[in-house]
């Protein structure tokens, strides 16, 4: 076992307890918010990515695996988003640091939400195995596996943020 692999299986179980939680929970909703996670794990994904691979080491099974992980990631973000439930909050919740922020409802997608999100490690960890096993380096890397983080957080945020829209023009 390398480094690499004992880090991204760290990785993964951290990212599947914190989000787990996060799907279980009601937690109130700010769309700004959610929207920072995906910004950064996308960020340093695509960084560790550069960093980690020569542009001509990447081959046509190196982008289609990415491509191929990319759409199922957005697939199962948006999926996680349109199984969301909502709630009002009594009261508005100040969550910004700066008291510009405020949430008047609350979230969370429940047990299907933590069976999709486990759903996606496993779908990402068997596509890294066959990619592995058909040659493709890229697809074990650490900085893909936090773009499709990113890809799965931002499908999600999308579908809330046109489903809260919704909501709150018919409820006005």
């Amino acid at each position: 076992m390398t480094l690499q692999t004992l880090g991204n299986a760290l990785l993964i179980l951290v990212a599947i307890g914190w989000i787990g939680v996060r799907q279980m929970s009601w937690r109130p909703v700010s769309i700004g918010r959610m929207w920072r996670m995906p910004a950064i794990f996308g960020i340093v994904g695509l960084v560790m990515i550069v960093q980690t691979t020569k542009p001509t080491a990447l081959t046509a099974l190196d982008l289609g695996v990415l491509v191929v992980e990319l759409v199922i990631s957005l697939g199962i973000g948006a999926w996680m988003g349109a199984i969301a439930h909502f709630r009002p909050l009594p009261e508005p919740i100040d969550i910004g640091k700066d008291r510009r922020e405020l949430a008047t409802y609350e979230s969370r997608t429940g047990a299907w939400g933590l069976v999709l999100w486990v759903l996606v490690i496993v779908v990402r960890v068997g596509i890294d195995v066959l990619a592995g096993m058909a040659g493709s380096h890229l697809a074990a890397s650490t900085g893909v596996i936090l773009l499709m983080l990113a890809a799965n957080r931002a499908a999600r945020t999308a579908v809330f943020a046109t489903r809260l829209g919704r909501h709150a023009a018919v409820t006005v």
